[in-house]
């Protein structure tokens, strides 16, 4: 028996999907380092210039003397317009007809910080980041045409990871960070009872995790102008505890198709829980000192999106195990980018970046991730304010292919697809203040 609220989607989708408007393709979110923004995070994981390495990768902190403490921000401005395309198995809402033009982009104003400290302590670098690296509000009118499959999803995830590293010799570093994740998530839905002579249910649900992981690199210097960076960051597993409530849900008709059941026999408040594996990645980055004012980077990194084949929610009550394949492929992202030192106080930066999407076709892809391959162009610069204190700003344009959908919600009242297509882009303005004491 297939519900008309696809808790399995929704806590998948919501936990993972939701992020996606304003970030790389895929789930992995990023927006990380302002001073990485603006080379579109080209050699991120070999690039010494702050404490900010140390998210993408540890090794990188023993390139930087003293102590520093960074304090950054990233303003992400997505946009995701559907265009309705013959969307199947949806009624006129009660409060009229649907809404054209308006409360079809669920894409909202997204604020990411990051907080880095990095210390000395004898041979040993160490250091602590706070980082976003999921999150994101999505709201789309509650009568548009999707609203079956999708109306609200609230997605907040803190990540802390403390670090250490050590230099083995003068061409070789190493490094190793913990990471402990919470994420909270609030989704809703409309069901439809049309086929009751009702109007719209609504479904929400709330689930929440805290999961633990780790990450590790190492920096290799085959000359003194070069670092070459290799990093990786484990998957993490939460197991999400959450709950699902139901208003306006029929409670007097018997549905045929449920055996005789009401429907509010079926779709009543419960708890739900749900085993998520965030996946695993690896970075291969080079940055190069090509003359005394130009840096040339480059990397390459891997997301093993295969890992979410198939997800099961487990329901604490009648209702049996939900299952939902999710026909994720790997991704891979591929960035080059350019520092150059203008004078003692400015340098400038640029890059260009493409992600791939793990979404394989329109069939998979929901409102909830209708995420496409990216292309990244990005520029920044930094500022030296004295010798202690500079800032860094930059500014990313994100321009996503149109993405096709043919989405399925499976329905005991009768299956909805939604048909249409998105056209996506996101900007990106970032800002940070690094302290070097």
């Amino acid at each position: 028996m297939r519900l008309p609220f696809s808790i399995s989607q929704a806590l998948m989708l919501g936990l993972l999907g939701s992020s996606t408007l304003v970030q790389a393709s895929g789930f992995a979110l990023i927006e990380q380092s302002a001073s990485g923004q603006g080379l579109s995070y080209a050699g991120a994981a070999a690039s010494t210039e702050d404490a900010s390495v140390m998210w993408f990768n540890p090794a990188g902190m023993t390139d930087l003397a003293g102590s520093q403490a960074i304090i950054g921000l990233h303003v992400i401005s997505p946009k995701a317009e559907f265009t309705n395309n013959n969307t199947s198995g949806v009624v006129a809402p009660s409060t009229g007809g649907f809404i054209s033009g308006a409360g079809d982009d669920g894409a909202t104003v997204g604020y990411v910080p990051n907080i880095y400290w990095k210390g000395q302590f004898g041979e040993y670098s160490v250091g602590i980041g706070f980082n976003v690296p999921f999150g994101q509000h999505i709201s789309y009118d509650e009568t548009w045409v999707g609203r079956y499959h999708a109306t609200e999803t609230d997605l907040k995830s803190y990540n802390l990871n403390p670090s250490i590293a050590r230099k083995v010799n003068d061409k070789l570093s190493l490094g190793f960070g913990l990471n402990a994740q919470y994420v909270d998530v609030v989704l809703e839905q409309k069901i439809n009872q049309s086929a009751l002579g009702q109007p719209d249910a609504n479904a929400k649900v709330t689930g929440n995790s805290w999961a633990y992981g780790y990450n590790l690199g190492l920096i290799f210097k085959p000359v003194e102008s070069m670092n070459l960076g290799l990093s990786y960051r484990s998957a993490i597993t939460h197991d999400v505890s959450g709950k699902v409530n139901y208003t306006g849900v029929n409670s007097t008709i018997p549905i045929t198709s449920l055996g005789g059941a009401k429907l509010n026999q079926v779709l009543y408040d419960a708890g739900a829980t749900a085993r998520v594996n965030l996946p695993a990645s690896a970075s291969l980055a080079m940055d190069y000192q090509l003359n005394s004012n130009l840096q040339i980077l480059a990397s390459t990194t891997w997301t093993g999106w295969k890992a979410y084949d198939e997800l099961v929610v487990d329901f604490a009550n009648s209702s049996p195990d939900s299952e939902s394949n999710q026909n994720f492929k790997d991704g891979m992202r591929y960035a080059v980018g350019m520092i150059y030192q203008l004078n003692n106080a400015w340098k400038l930066r640029s890059g260009l970046a493409l992600d791939e999407t793990p979404v394989p076709d329109k069939y998979s892809r929901s409102p909830r991730t209708p995420d496409s391959d990216r292309k990244w162009v990005s520029l920044g610069a930094g500022y030296q304010i004295n010798s202690k204190m500079n800032v860094d700003f930059a500014y990313s344009r994100l321009f996503a292919d149109r993405s096709d959908v043919e989405y399925i919600n499976y329905s005991s009242l009768g299956n909805t697809t939604l048909k249409g297509s998105y056209d996506s882009s996101v900007d990106i303005f970032s800002a940070q203040l690094v302290w070097k004491y």
